[in-house]
């Protein structure tokens, strides 16, 4: 049993789609499997798209954690952009995959020009013999839940409004580089890292919880997200981490950051000392949020 989609954050109404899947799978003793796009169908069809909550591996993780047995990335490009839903659904579904049951999400169609909906899914798969099951649209606070609103509620720093549509804390997955080693000259070494995703919560720090994925080891952490003011503006904004009780070489170590609470807004400092009675002002915040959440 299959769905397909870009998924991008596996929020709530993905995760309704991707449960119906796998219950309907398992009911029929069949695999599960999502098919996904290694970037947005509208960067070929539109020539621009939104910027992505999760990277393809990251996507592939909260599939793979939603219980989903198998996933396939297909490189989208102008060979599947000018297939009709006809040729979508015959060379893809039925002779590649050949799915027994395809899961619809409420705003999922297929072919040039998005041709191939619920409806004309339902025509042909009667006539190649899979089932079609539609999934409705799931609303949280009276509103239909989407990347678009996560993508806003993570823009001005909401954090609790992330999560509600996503039904888990935000997080963002991404590799330690080098950095400047200023946060080391200052008493608190930070993990500088290259987000894989296009979007991550407002710039500010954050308490956090950080999982290296080589080790699954858990630390609590601050993180800032900015352009570093008091040493100078940089071009684009910095994520960096400091892991609480972590000492060691993280350079290379792929994290992934969950934000647990945003602690206060980025700004500038008179002088470094005044920067470093401040993040030991937010250490202890940190510490405190993880003494009542315990995350």
């Amino acid at each position: 049993m299959a769905t397909l989609g870009v998924f991008d954050g596996v929020h709530l109404g993905h995760r309704a789609i991707l449960d119906t899947t796998l219950t309907w799978a398992r009911s029929e003793r069949r695999r599960s499997l999502v098919v996904t796009f290694s970037i947005h169908p509208d960067l070929v069809v539109r020539g621009r798209a939104p910027e992505l909550l999760l990277s393809v591996d990251h996507r592939l993780r909260e599939i793979e954690r939603a219980g989903i047995d198998a996933a396939i990335v297909l490189p989208f490009d102008a060979h599947w952009r000018e297939l009709s839903a006809e040729q979508f659904v015959e060379s893809l579904l039925v002779e590649s995959l050949r799915i027994r049951g395809l899961v619809l999400g409420h705003d999922t169609a297929v072919g040039k020009d998005r041709r191939g909906d619920a409806a004309l899914l339902d025509r042909l798969g009667a006539r190649h013999g899979f089932e079609v099951r539609p999934v409705g649209e799931i609303a949280i606070d009276g509103e239909v839940v989407s990347s678009t609103r996560i993508r806003e509620a993570l823009k001005r720093g909401d954090l609790p409004a992330a999560g509600r549509l996503l039904g888990r804390a935000p997080s963002v997955l991404g590799t330690v580089v080098a950095g400047d080693a200023r946060g080391r000259a200052l008493g608190f070494p930070t993990a500088n890292l290259d987000v894989e995703s296009d979007c991550h919560p407002a710039d500010g720090v954050y308490a956090v919880l950080v999982v290296n994925g080589a080790t699954e080891q858990r630390f609590g952490g601050v993180c800032n997200i900015g352009r570093r003011p008091t040493f100078g503006t940089s071009a684009k904004p910095i994520v960096e981490v400091h892991l609480l009780g972590f000492t060691g070489d993280l350079y290379g170590a792929r994290l992934e950051v969950i934000f647990v609470q945003r602690l206060r807004d980025e700004r500038k400092f008179a002088s470094p000392e005044k920067l470093v009675a401040q993040i030991r002002a937010d250490v202890r915040a940190a510490e405190a949020v993880f003494r009542r959440t315990r995350p």
